[in-house]
């Protein structure tokens, strides 16, 4: 039988477009909106932690976090899964019944379960939502979800009208972040989602990105002959091709999505809270590049113009079709990735490989064909840079090579970052992370004491360092500069206070916590990955000082220790850490007998007797 090959439009395709926020019909964003055939039913440990603590008891459950993190969803999976209620029907009461007024009643035989549910306390003042706070525990047998973004919940707990349950909350959500605890006693939970990871694989389920990215790719009744595999477009369409890297390529497709789960946990650890919605939001966008069906259509069969939407050049730099502030405004994740673009980072044995000798790749692959004006065909980048550099005869020649190798030369440093086996440690060295695989190995816990010794010691060097102290990277002692004289030159500064090394501990974030016990601890309440390392001070009387690290802060103190390190780059890292270490000292100067000077490379004693300035070494 003879397919027709004509044009065809992707059901699917024009679903995913519906999760850009660029789109005309970007409906699917939203909970409320969307329809039970369209919908992603993502399992997270917050529904599960969820439905646990109704089942405990729970009488008040507050769902909190940035707005996207699915707080209306889990309301919706909970009508569902807790009360019984079909899809169809959950989504009806979602918009008629969760406005906090009245209780929902179980739709299971013989069940007494009910929910009391506020799915957004934005649509309420703070003063009206402090006041609801305190009459919902009247209503017997019923247990009240309340939804609020942080900043809004803050503002309603912090209201001269707020009772005892709005008190007790606010204690609660206040300790949270010093305890880890997301309840204290079982009956009042505050499950913080700005805590939840979309790279965290929870056994036995995947991350939220690579079941996103199998649901959307790798269904392949999605993709089928009835749309693309009987569409004209289908061999020189970059949609089509972002679905054979992302799913059909048996040998590296899991690499890919490997590498895209890593990208995001790396985000994460640089301090950027991802959204579910923003993690949707980019795959759509790295799958489809912001084009339909109709995009494709319009660009006609020549190749060349494909590669700018290939998945890997898409995430990292901008495309063609849609303006930069429009684009990192709503899905502000790509700003970060910006900054994390293997393109622009060079290293010389992988760019021998990839462009001098060429071949690295498959001849002829759509997404590494280069359109060049003034040339028929276009230049094949699997041949590395050999076809772009010519014989230009003008300055608009010689700009325009330019400009087209250093776009051939950013994709194929993309390409290889996702084609190639690496190890953790390896991949961050390519995003331009000289410390990152030690950083991974802290906040795993796998490395063992003489290891995690040398490290320590090299981050007491590197606050050293940021001081405008040179001592020596074996030092045992911690010397803290006076924050109220500084340093007066580089030879010289007034040290406050000394901490031997042994008072200092690096320890991931999930067990710095300091909680007395774990029956509803944070990390079983999201799915968790650690964000930072903690550096942890303690000193004689018992005191702890703590300085959280995330990714770019470790890297930043690991450099300094090895020389100079960029002002301008790490100017917020360094602000915070000299901050702590300005803390750190005044606890220490009352009661000093001596004051300690550091001179031309050496620390030394100063001390007044009888009217005589008295200098000696530190012993």
């Amino acid at each position: 039988m003879q397919i027709d090959r004509s044009f065809k439009v992707n059901g699917h395709v024009t679903r995913l477009g519906r999760f850009l926020p660029f789109s005309a019909a970007h409906d699917q964003i939203y909970e409320e909106y969307q329809t039970e055939d369209d919908a992603l039913d993502l399992d997270t440990v917050a529904i599960d932690y969820a439905k646990k603590a109704l089942f405990s008891g729970a009488t008040c459950i507050v769902l909190t976090g940035d707005a996207g993190h699915g707080k209306t969803h889990m309301c919706r999976r909970l009508l569902q899964e807790h009360l019984g209620y079909s899809g169809h029907e959950a989504r009806a009461l979602l918009n008629s019944a969760c406005d906090g007024e009245s209780a929902i009643l179980s739709n299971v035989l013989g069940s007494s379960e009910r929910l009391r549910i506020h799915k957004d306390f934005s649509e309420t003042a703070p003063e009206m939502a402090a006041r609801y706070l305190e009459g919902a525990p009247t209503h017997y047998g019923e247990a009240l979800i309340v939804c609020a973004n942080e900043g809004r919940l803050r503002a309603v707990l912090n209201q001269p009208s707020a009772g005892s349950v709005a008190r007790t909350i606010r204690e609660l959500f206040k300790q949270s972040f010093v305890t880890g605890v997301a309840s204290a006693d079982g009956k009042i939970h505050v499950i913080n989602l700005n805590y939840q990871s979309v790279a965290a694989v929870t056994p036995p389920e995947a991350s939220l990105v690579r079941r996103t990215l199998e649901r959307w790719v790798g269904d392949g009744r999605r993709w089928g002959q009835s749309a693309c595999g009987s569409c004209q477009s289908e061999s020189v369409c970059p949609i089509r091709r972002n679905r054979y890297l992302l799913a059909e390529d048996a040998e590296l497709s899991p690499r890919r999505v490997g590498k895209l789960e890593e990208l995001c946990a790396t985000v994460e650890r640089l301090g950027h809270v991802i959204t579910i919605r923003e993690m949707l939001m980019l795959v759509s966008y790295a799958i489809t590049g912001g084009l339909t069906c109709t995009d494709v259509h319009s660009r006609g069969s020549a190749p060349g113009w494909q590669t700018d939407y290939s998945f890997y050049n898409a995430i990292f730099a901008r495309v063609p079709t849609i303006p930069r502030d429009r684009l990192h405004k709503g899905i502000p994740i790509l700003t970060a990735l910006e900054t994390l673009d293997p393109g622009a980072v060079a290293n010389r044995s992988l760019d021998e490989r990839l462009l001098n000798e060429g071949h690295s790749f498959k001849e002829g692959e759509l997404d590494l064909q280069f359109s060049y004006p003034g040339r028929a065909y276009p230049v094949d980048g699997a041949l590395g840079i050999d076809e772009v550099i010519g014989n230009p005869q003008s300055h608009s020649d010689l700009l325009r090579e330019s400009a087209l190798c250093g776009t051939v030369v950013a994709a194929l440093r993309r390409r290889s970052f996702f084609d190639d086996e690496t190890t953790a440690s390896e991949l961050l060295a390519r995003l331009g992370f000289r410390f990152g695989g030690e950083f991974l190995d802290l906040v795993a816990g796998r490395l063992s004491a003489q290891v995690t010794i040398k490290l320590k010691n090299l981050i007491v060097a590197g606050l050293h360092a940021v001081q405008g102290l040179r001592l020596s990277r074996t030092e045992t002692m911690l010397h803290l500069v006076d924050p109220a004289f500084g340093r007066a030159s580089v030879d010289a500064a007034i040290i406050a206070r000394r901490l031997p090394t042994s008072a200092l501990t690096l320890i991931p974030s999930g067990e710095a916590w300091m909680r007395e016990h774990r029956e509803w601890p944070i990390e079983k309440s999201v799915d968790w990955i650690d964000r930072f390392i903690v550096l942890r001070v303690e000193d004689a009387s018992g005191g702890i000082a703590d300085l959280q690290l995330d990714l770019l802060a470790f890297e930043c103190l690991a450099r300094a220790a090895s020389g100079l390190v960029s002002e301008d780059f790490y100017a917020s890292q360094l602000r915070r850490v000299r901050s702590f270490l300005g803390t750190l000292a005044d606890r220490g100067k009352a009661g000093e007998p001596q004051v300690s000077l550091f001179i031309n490379g050496a620390v030394q004693n100063v001390s007044l007797d009888m009217g005589v300035v008295q200098v000696g070494g530190v012993s």
